[in-house]
């Protein structure tokens, strides 16, 4: 059972995927207030939430793991649009593949755990795949996409998120309780974006597009609240490092769509579907997949 909510994960991923890349790069320049618009749907999913399953009063003790997924829910954001506005979508995605290493390496260097020589192998394939991934050859010159450096930042970001809901978890906290907790703080945390003058300014210009793009941000919104819902039903059953390996998938799932619906919505993607370029990206994620499934091994 597990397995079909971590298939699913991917899939809806996929979709909010293609949203975020059309707002981010057609509609909103600047991160800050894509970030604000995006959080303000989290109050229609608390509520749902809250309907669907009673949510359990957390413990004062696990206040900082809410404050925690709150700051992950909000601060991976920036990174990964401004990834979303110098690269194709399914290349970005991929770069999440990152976040399997981040753990493993920490606890190398913070309490000396020894990897077996498989999960060095396995991080190895991962940086291999997602470098070879972000190279560019311009004039002569092979240089790193600019988006190899905001998503290296927004995976290591996203590295802790399934670990920390599988403390809540594993403390009693009940599933609508922990997602309806991430998205209060996170919500909360995107009110500041109203502080500084910049910020506040340019979301005011922007509220009438926000409004003429609500069933975009709707589609986008739901589109992510089934995936992140789909992976943490399958968090709360399963270990974190395999519900994590499946979610992986995602950037199949994005050529997949690209490929069927490129052509019906040209307006939409941003994605190279030509053939030398889909067959090079499905090694390439195939290689990152294997080297997630051998550091979780």
């Amino acid at each position: 059972m597990w397995l079909l909510f971590a298939l699913l994960a991917p899939a809806f991923y996929g979709g909010s995927n293609i949203f975020d890349t059309f707002l981010a790069n057609r509609k909103f320049r600047n991160p800050f207030t894509l970030v604000f618009y995006t959080s303000l749907f989290n109050l229609a999913f608390i509520a749902l939430l809250f309907v669907l399953q009673r949510p359990t009063i957390p413990t004062t003790e696990v206040i900082p793991i809410f404050l925690l997924l709150g700051f992950i829910n909000v601060g991976y954001l920036y990174p990964y649009y401004r990834a979303l506005q110098n690269d194709d979508t399914s290349v970005v995605v991929a770069f999440f593949g990152l976040g399997r290493i981040f753990i493993p390496i920490l606890a190398f260097f913070i309490v000396g755990e020894v990897l077996a020589s498989t999960q060095y192998v396995g991080i190895a394939l991962i940086i291999a795949g997602v470098m070879a991934l972000s190279v560019r050859r311009e004039h002569a010159r092979f240089l790193l996409s600019k988006a190899a450096g905001y998503m290296t930042l927004a995976a290591f970001v996203m590295a802790f998120e399934g670990v920390l809901l599988k403390y809540l978890f594993e403390h009693g906290v009940n599933f609508s309780a922990a997602l309806g907790g991430e998205m209060i703080v996170s919500l909360l945390l995107a009110m500041f974006f109203l502080i500084p003058h910049t910020t506040r300014t340019d979301i005011v210009a922007n509220a009438g597009l926000f409004r003429k793009m609500l069933p975009v941000f709707a589609a986008e919104e739901a589109f992510t609240f089934l995936g992140f819902a789909a992976e943490s039903y399958a968090i709360v059953i399963a270990p974190v490092s395999m519900v994590k390996g499946v979610t992986m998938l995602a950037p199949f799932f994005l050529l997949l769509y690209a490929k069927v619906l490129k052509n019906r919505l040209p307006g939409v993607f941003k994605e190279n579907v030509e053939k030398d370029s889909t067959i090079r990206k499905m090694i390439l994620f195939a290689l990152i997949v294997f080297g997630v499934m051998l550091v979780k091994s």
